[in-house]
Formats: structure tokens, sequence, C-alpha cells
């Protein structure tokens, strides 16, 4: 069966960077939680920082959860984390097989990628919460609250795929061990000490 390549027809462990990318989206997750925890009460006269869980929850526990919208309550905001986990895991696998697709390399694009997906998030966000939750919940997120949150999302989950995306890349990695094995054999004709470096942390 031929493996699925991506636009310079490299072949990609897409199950690996998939994960991966689920793991990033998680932590990545966590930085937009603590975003939105932190920027809504400064927003929002009618939210505080348990609202944005309370309204999560709503998706689980149907909109009584967010009922009232402020004040810590356990089962709807353990509800909230739950969904808002799942969706940010979901989004960092698709990131990163963007990243993957597209071919991505290096710092400053996968992190610039990473802003606009984070802006890509906010709009598609946006319209889920209208659509999912109802008006009222689109109304208590105020959407500079969304944008910092999805934007800080972006960030981070660029940063990290930065370093970790391109070890899903069969034929880059198949590149370095040639470019490693021939500097070990350029090192050694020329009397130098072997290089410790392992052929996966060679940046090409």
């Amino acid at each position: 069966m031929r493996a699925i390549t991506n636009i310079r027809h490299h072949r990609i462990r897409w199950g690996l960077l998939a994960g991966r990318g689920a793991g990033v989206g998680i932590i990545s997750g966590v930085v937009m939680l603590l975003v939105a925890m932190v920027t809504l009460p400064l927003v929002s006269d009618d939210g505080d920082a348990w609202t944005f869980l309370k309204i999560a929850g709503s998706a689980l526990l149907g909109g009584d959860a967010a009922t009232p919208l402020t004040g810590f309550e356990l089962g709807p905001v353990l509800a909230g984390m739950i969904v808002h986990f799942l969706l940010a895991a979901l989004v960092g696998a698709t990131y990163a097989l963007l990243i993957g697709m597209f071919d991505l390399e290096g710092w400053t694009p996968v992190a610039l990628f990473g802003l606009l997906y984070g802006a890509m998030v906010f709009v598609w966000s946006a319209v889920i919460i209208g659509a999912g939750f109802g008006p009222a919940a689109a109304d208590s997120i105020p959407p500079i609250s969304m944008f910092f949150g999805n934007m800080a999302f972006g960030m981070t989950a660029g940063i990290l795929l930065a370093t970790w995306a391109d070890d899903g890349d069969l034929d880059q990695e198949e590149i370095r061990v040639k470019v490693f094995e021939q500097r070990a054999e350029d090192d050694a004709e020329s009397g130098l000490p072997r290089s410790k470096d392992h052929p996966t942390d060679l940046r090409l």
C-alpha cells in the first residue's frame, strides 16, 4: 500500500505527528485556559474565572450547567475541562497534520502559521459557541477574551511543534542520518573526534 506523502512527496509518520499534535494541543489548551480565566473577568461584568469552563461544560450537561455563569461548581467545571481539552487535542492534532502536509519547517514559519491557525480557530470557536451553546453563551464570552486565548493557543502550539514536527518526516530523518554519517567519515579522515550528536539532532 502506497504511503500518503506531503506536498514535497516526503513520507510522513502521520500517526506519530497526530499524537504529538494532540499532546501539544493539550499543553496549548492549558495556556489558552489560563489566558481566558485571567482576561474574561477583566473584560466582562457578567463573568468570572469559571465562566469559560461552565459554558463549555454546558455542552455535556445542558444549559443549566452555566446557570449561574459565575462561581465554582465542581460538576460543570469538570465537564468544561473535559470538553475543552478534548477539543484542544483535536485542534492540536489537526494543526500538526497540516504542518506535515504543507512541509513547514523552522521556527518562524511554524510559529507564524500557529498565529494564523489560532485566528482561524477563533472564528471557528465563535461559530461553534453561537450555534451549539446559543446566543446567550456567545454574549457571555467577550470576543476579545476568546481572541487572546486562541492566539495564545496558536503561538504555544507553533513554538512546540517547530521543535517536534520534523521527527514525523521519514525522508528528512534519512537525510539527517546520511549527513551525520558523512560528517563522521569526514571527521575520521581528518583525525577530528567523532561527533556525539544524534543524527536526529541535526537541523538541515
